[in-house]
């Protein structure tokens, strides 16, 4: 994939980021990774890429992180899946042997990134996010475990891409026929007894939609979710999603377990715009943090979050 640069960019910006760090930096930077330096290679990746597109940058963050690049195909759309090693270890795998202790395939979806103009006049061109804040999770996540791109997002063009793919469409049927597609195939190519979907912001809203099409659902964990998409869009005046489907209004029974994780400083999805999911759905367990928001401080805090999470989940 090649990148692309905006013609107020300097494309030298780059290569002058890594010149500045100066000889001692460029030797950390070489160093072999280890786990708790995937997050700082990760972000040193992002900074590095200077006027890349958003794409070309997240995928110099993956690979600074360890994880493997493919383009999978779904129903109606391709998706860019990303795996962590314990992931590629049970690709093509169809046997029931372990792998690891735990056979569970963990499939996370970032949120709805950037889908119109700064003045909301226009949709964009590329709705990729420039924090790729649900990848950043993966990369500290003790599983295996993978990231599926959301249709038309990370400059995969497809014949049903349009604008409305990432605005009143962002949670369409075909959307998440596509996304469940990749995530059944990614847990019986890989010999994997259960799934759990970890959305983040727009992400979440679609993990829970995806787990109603899927089998051997363990677990849905959202962080900052828009679950009541019709409230969000009434607080905040936006218009409504008219070609999206809304959680709060499903008839899904979620026969698994859910965990909603929400930041107690988030006004981007204030509490008070999730309260229909929450009645509808009286056994998803709600979790708020002090001093959170919408996007502080899921990825610094995750480790201890997921440890948590996972605990609850074995119960």
């Amino acid at each position: 994939m090649t990148s692309s640069f905006n013609a107020d960019c300097d494309p030298g910006r780059g290569l002058a980021a890594w010149l500045t760090l100066g000889a001692a930096g460029r030797a950390i930077a070489r160093m072999p990774l280890r786990p708790f330096l995937l997050i700082p290679a990760l972000g040193l990746a992002l900074a590095l890429a200077g006027c890349a597109s958003n794409s070309a940058r997240i995928d110099r963050a993956a690979k600074a992180a360890g994880l493997s690049r493919s383009v999978v195909s779904g129903t109606a759309y391709r998706h860019v899946v990303y795996r962590n090693d314990l992931a590629n270890a049970s690709a093509g795998r169809r046997d029931s042997s372990p792998v690891s202790s735990a056979r569970r395939l963990y499939v996370f979806i970032d949120g709805d990134g950037r889908p119109w103009s700064r003045d909301g006049q226009q949709p964009e061109e590329d709705p990729t996010t420039h924090n790729p804040l649900a990848l950043k999770l993966l990369a500290q996540t003790p599983g295996a475990a993978i990231y599926v791109s959301r249709p038309c997002y990370q400059q995969i063009v497809d014949p049903g891409c349009s604008s409305e793919s990432w605005t009143s469409g962002r949670y369409s049927t075909a959307t998440i026929a596509s996304i469940a597609a990749v995530a059944r195939d990614a847990v019986v190519s890989g010999g994997f007894d259960s799934i759990a979907m970890i959305g983040y912001s727009g992400g979440g809203v679609l993990a829970v939609l995806v787990a109603e099409q899927l089998e051997h659902v363990a677990a849905v964990v959202t962080i900052a979710a828009n679950l009541d998409t019709d409230a969000w869009t009434t607080y905040h005046h936006y218009l409504p999603l008219s070609g999206s489907l809304n959680p709060a209004k499903s008839n899904g029974l979620h026969q698994w377990r859910e965990i909603h994780l929400v930041g107690a400083n988030d006004v981007v999805v204030p509490a008070i715009t999730t309260t229909t999911y929450f009645a509808k759905y009286p056994a998803a367990v709600q979790r708020p943090y002090a001093g959170f928001d919408h996007v502080c401080c899921w990825v610094e805090q995750w480790p201890a979050i997921f440890a948590e999470v996972q605990k609850q989940l074995e119960q």
